[in-house]
C-alpha cells in the first residue's frame, strides 16, 4: 500500500469521525414548550412583560402555598439529618404509605378482594414513575397513546427513552365531554396497523394539565367497554394523578373508584394498570422528587417482579430517589394530625384556584372573537383557551396568534400547538386581569387578518 493509499484511507476516517454525531438522542430541553418559554421569558427584562407559566400554587404575592405540616416534617427531618442511602424501591413502608394515600383505603381494600394484587416502589417525582413505567414494559417498536391536549413532558420522555412519537387523540368532542370516538378509533386504527400492537395508554386523570378535566366514572366505564374488546391482548394504561387531590373541595379518597370495575371489565391478567403518583403538587413539595409508581394487576407474577424490574431501571439512571424528600413524606403519611392539615391545605388551596378560575373566565366573558374558547375546567391548576387551527397566512391561526402573543410580551405556553394554558394556581386575580386584557388586545389587533385554507 502507498502513503497516498494510506493518506487517502486515513483521510476518509478522519472525515467519518468529523460527521459521526455526538448526541444520539433527539430529546432537547426547548423541545418543551413549556423549558423553552422559561427560557424566553427569562431573557426578557421589561416591567411589562406577564408571565404566566409554572403551575405552582401560590398566593396573590406569588410565594409558593405550603402546609404547615410539611414545613414541621421538613424541621423534624433536618434535626435527624440522616444522609444514608435510600433503597431503590423508597425507604421501607413509604411506598405502601403513598400509594393507600392515592388509592383511598376502600378502593384498596376492593381490588384485593377481587383478586388484584399490587406493587410500588418509589421513584422520583411523577415524571420519573412515568418514564421508569415506559422503560420498564415498553419496547422501542411499541406505538404509546395519549390524549390532545397533553403535558409536554409526555413528549420529552419518548424522545429521551427512544420510543416513537406519541399518538394523539383529541381528548374533547364537540360538547366538551370525553371523546369516545376518537379514542376507540384511534385504537382501532393502531390494531388495524399492527395486528400484534399492545395498547398503550398514558392517561392524565382527574383534573388534567391543561384543561384540568375531571371525564368522571360514566367515560371510564365506556372506557372499559371499548378496551374489553381487545383484551385478549397486552394493554397496559399509565394514570398521572398528579393533580388528583385537587378537585372543588381538595381530598376525595373514592376519586380513583373507577378502577376496580376496570378490571371487572377487561378481565384479563393481559391488563395492567400503573398509577404514577406525586408529592410534588399533592403535599407542595416541588423540589423534593417524590413520586409513586404502583402496579396493579391480576397477573400474580408480573406483580412480584415489579419492583425488581422498574427498582432495576430507577438503579440504572439516578440510582435512588432523595431521602430526606422520602423522609418527609413518610412523617406526614404517618401522622394523622400532619396528613389532615395537608388534606384541609389542599381544600382551601383548591377553592382558591376555583375562585381565580371563575374570575378569569368573567374577565374574558363576551370579548373573545369566534377563533377562540374558553375552557372551563372541573378543578385543577389551570384554565386553557383552545384557539382555532385553521389555516391562516401560511400558518395556523393559533400559530400567528401565539407569535403575536408572545410579541406583546405575555409569556404564557401553547401546549399542543392549539391550546393556551394560564397557571390560575400561581396568578393573583389582578395578574390574571392583566393576563385577560393582554389576550384581548393581541386578538383583537388580529381581526383583519384573512383565511387562506
Amino acid at each position: 500500500m502507498s502513503i497516498t493509499q494510506l493518506l487517502g484511507i486515513l483521510d476518509q476516517v478522519y472525515c467519518t469521525i468529523l460527521i459521526m454525531p455526538f448526541y444520539e438522542t433527539s430529546a432537547r430541553v426547548t423541545k418543551d414548550p413549556i423549558m423553552g418559554l422559561i427560557q424566553m421569558a427569562a431573557q426578557d427584562s421589561d416591567k411589562n412583560k406577564l408571565t404566566a407559566i409554572v403551575g405552582s400554587a401560590a398566593d396573590d404575592s406569588g410565594s409558593l402555598l405550603i402546609p404547615e405540616a410539611v414545613i414541621e416534617a421538613a424541621r423534624e427531618v433536618n434535626d435527624k439529618v440522616d444522609m444514608a442511602y435510600a433503597s431503590s424501591f423508597g425507604i421501607a413502608g413509604l411506598p405502601e404509605l403513598m400509594s393507600e394515600e392515592i388509592l383511598g383505603a376502600d378502593i384498596a381494600k376492593a381490588l384485593k378482594e377481587s383478586g388484584i394484587a399490587r406493587a410500588e416502589l418509589v421513584t422520583s417525582g411523577g415524571t420519573n414513575a412515568i418514564a421508569t413505567t415506559l422503560l420498564a414494559c415498553t419496547s422501542k417498536e411499541d406505538q404509546i397513546i395519549t390524549h390532545s391536549p397533553h403535558w409536554a413532558g409526555y413528549d420529552s420522555i419518548t424522545l429521551a427513552i427512544e420510543r416513537k412519537p406519541l399518538i394523539n387523540f383529541d381528548i374533547l368532542d364537540a360538547e366538551g365531554n370525553f371523546n369516545l370516538v376518537a379514542f376507540e378509533t384511534t385504537i382501532k386504527n393502531l390494531i388495524a396497523f399492527k395486528d400484534d400492537a399492545k395498547i398503550i395508554l398514558v392517561m392524565n386523570t382527574p383534573f388534567d394539565n391543561p384543561l384540568g378535566k375531571d371525564f368522571g366514572v360514566d367515560a371510564w366505564n365506556e372506557i372499559g367497554e371499548i378496551l374489553s374488546k381487545y383484551n385478549d391482548r397486552e394493554i397496559l394504561i399509565i394514570l398521572d394523578t398528579a393533580y388528583l387531590d385537587f378537585g372543588p373541595e381538595g381530598k376525595d379518597y373514592y376519586r380513583l373508584s373507577f378502577i376496580p370495575n376496570l378490571f371487572k371489565q377487561i378481565n384479563s391478567p393481559n391488563f395492567k394498570l400503573v398509577i404514577a403518583g406525586t408529592v410534588s403538587k399533592s403535599f407542595a413539595m416541588y423540589g423534593a422528587r417524590v413520586g409513586v409508581a404502583t402496579l396493579l394487576s391480576s397477573d400474580d407474577e408480573a406483580v412480584s417482579q415489579w419492583r425488581d424490574t422498574a427498582g432495576g431501571c430507577i438503579r440504572g439512571t439516578f440510582s435512588n430517589a432523595s431521602r430526606p424528600g422520602q423522609a418527609i413524606t413518610q412523617a406526614i403519611l404517618q401522622d394523622p394530625k400532619k396528613l389532615s392539615n395537608v388534606h384541609e391545605w389542599q381544600k382551601t388551596t383548591s377553592q382558591l384556584m376555583n375562585k381565580r378560575r371563575d374570575f378569569f373566565i368573567e374577565a374574558m366573558q363576551g370579548r373573545l372573537t369566534e377563533e377562540f374558547k374558553l375552557i372551563r375546567p372541573d378543578s385543577g391548576f389551570f384554565i386553557s383557551l383552545m384557539i382555532n387551527d385553521n389555516k391562516y397566512q401560511n400558518s395556523t391561526f393559533a400559530q400567528v396568534f401565539y407569535k403575536e402573543l408572545l410579541a406583546s410580551q405575555l409569556y404564557a405556553p401553547l401546549i399542543s400547538d392549539q391550546f393556551l394554558r394560564i397557571p390560575t394556581c400561581g396568578l393573583s386575580e389582578a395578574k390574571l386581569e392583566q393576563v385577560a386584557d393582554r389576550i384581548v388586545k393581541v386578538a383583537n389587533s388580529m381581526r383583519d387578518i384573512k383565511e387562506t385554507a
